[in-house]
């Protein structure tokens, strides 16, 4: 076989082995998201953590507990009983009255920080039992019933009752716990069952996966021959998978909307639901768009395209003062960085990859500057390591 032909499968291979890489790269985003985001408690708990101050779920709450409430008393009977027969007319005012009355103070409830803090008790006591749902197996607090996903919002109707009893209205005190269903449903669909097969699926892939793209990524790169381009490639590759999983999120969140979501869920209150569901996946999207696009630009400015040698001509012309016979490279400062310039390129990079790993809550500014700080690290060792011209740091004979 004839070296062009032997390049020409190597070059074969290595575009296969890239676009592998960019087909796996959503999925292992999403598997990591799942796995991170969804069965660790403290990072469910702060994904959904929002939820309780939205408006639009407190809404549904209200009315789904205001429901239920006069769905087990009737109200307008016990208005005609304990008024005179004159005036069994006003039962129907009465209990208009009071139904707004029980909403107004379910509302109060909800925008109070009480309800704050036992919207977070109850997801932390429940997201075992979320982990049971997501893996088929069910539990208390959230459970899995005919399609249906669904949260237990019993403690939060009991301090609705209480409030209520200490206001005067003790019509709903004789009804049990037990027999209000006051659950909120989140999710209605025959799917659920595939779903649960994906999940499981999804997070057993969840380490491998990432992993997987990393070595498809870096022995395209080791069997290419311009490894450079291939770089550049694989970056725009993989940014590019990143705008296909942002964009299938938009359309998942009408597929959620039109095909998911059952009637006790009103279209606002599921939006809000998706939207503070799948934030820290978008974020996840954009970081690693980001971080790839940086890659790219960073292999595209340092190759032999027209352009990008025309930028570093200007970018050298502008440093020169650096690395005269008088700048900072000719000093000692810059022999020690120039002999230790590959160990501070790595610490250029990991520095600022520990702390956006270690950083609790990174949000995409913080990426952003992390960034910035790595290119103005990346580019400093290069100006200050540049030794000065020969002329200056060697005096030449005299002819």
């Amino acid at each position: 076989m004839t070296s062009e032909a032997k390049g020409y499968r190597h070059g074969k291979l290595v575009v296969t082995l890239v676009v592998i890489a960019c087909v796996l790269a959503p999925i292992a985003g999403t598997a990591i998201w799942i796995n991170n985001q969804v069965t660790k408690t403290d990072r469910y708990v702060r994904t959904i953590k929002p939820l309780a101050s939205d408006p639009r779920i407190q809404a549904t709450i209200a009315d789904n507990v205001t429901r239920t409430l006069f769905a087990n008393v009737d109200v307008r009977a016990r208005a005609e009983q304990a008024l005179p027969p004159r005036a069994d007319f006003l039962a129907p005012a009465i209990t208009t009255g009071l139904h707004t009355f029980v909403e107004n103070t379910t509302k109060g409830f909800l925008a109070s920080d009480a309800f704050q803090k036992l919207w977070v008790e109850v997801n932390t006591r429940a997201h075992k039992q979320l982990v049971k749902v997501l893996t088929g197996k069910g539990g208390k607090l959230v459970e899995t019933k005919n399609g249906q996903v669904v949260v237990n919002l019993a403690p939060a109707l009991a301090k609705i009752e209480q409030r209520l009893h200490d206001r005067g209205i003790d019509i709903f005190d004789r009804i049990p716990p037990s027999a209000i269903p006051s659950n909120f449903v989140i999710l209605d669909s025959k799917q659920l069952e595939n779903g649960q097969r994906g999940v499981r699926l999804l997070k057993t892939l969840a380490i491998a996966l990432p992993l997987l793209v990393l070595a498809l990524i870096a022995a395209a790169i080791a069997l290419s021959g311009r490894r450079r381009r291939t770089l550049l490639q694989a970056s725009l590759g993989i940014a590019a998978s990143m705008v296909v999983l942002g964009a299938l999120l938009t359309i998942g969140r009408s597929i959620y909307l039109d095909q998911v979501v059952g009637p006790n869920l009103p279209d606002p209150a599921a939006t809000a639901f998706y939207e503070t569901l799948v934030h820290y996946l978008r974020l996840g999207v954009r970081i690693v768009a980001g971080v790839a696009l940086l890659v790219a630009v960073v292999a595209w400015v340092t190759g032999p395209y027209k352009s990008a040698v025309g930028i570093r001509g200007w970018f050298g012309s502008g440093t020169n003062w650096a690395q005269g016979k008088s700048g900072v490279a000719a000093t000692p400062f810059g022999h020690w960085v120039s002999a230790n310039k590959r160990a501070l390129r790595v610490g250029a990079v990991l520095v600022p990859a520990a702390i956006f790993l270690l950083w609790n809550s990174p949000s995409l500014t913080v990426l952003i500057v992390l960034l910035a700080i790595t290119v103005l690290l990346l580019l400093a060792v290069e100006v200050v390591g540049r030794a000065p011209p020969a002329e200056y740091g060697t005096p030449t004979s005299a002819t």
